[in-house]
């Protein structure tokens, strides 16, 4: 799994062929870190038709927090040829419930 945290880079990227898998998170976030455990289990279970994307928000600055309609870490989005064809998004201080979680999964 790769990183990346230039809005040019990730752009380029997701335009490919592949159906990618973003996890959008940030530095110390106790909500991002209970869900790499998470990722981590889906790139083991879907590595062979999906690309999998990290991307540290740290900076509050960052462009992608709007291009991306990010409101709170972690969120997940998957693209597919640039567009975005499902997300499970956190609410802010709860995380992502499990049944948002769910619908992402049978998304992809």
């Amino acid at each position: 799994m790769r990183e990346l945290n230039d809005p040019a880079d990730l752009a380029a990227h997701l335009a490919g062929e592949k159906k990618t898998v973003v996890f959008f998170e940030m530095s110390g976030c106790p909500y991002c870190v209970a869900y790499q455990g998470r990722f981590a289990e889906l790139m083991g279970e879907r590595s062979a038709d999906l690309d999998f994307l990290r991307v540290k928000l740290d900076d509050p600055r960052n462009p992608l927090w709007n291009e991306y309609a990010i409101r709170a870490v972690p969120t997940f989005i998957a693209f597919e040829r640039g567009n975005i064809v499902a997300r499970a998004d956190s609410i802010l201080a709860l995380g992502i419930p499990r049944r948002r979680w769910a619908e992402f999964l049978a998304a992809l």
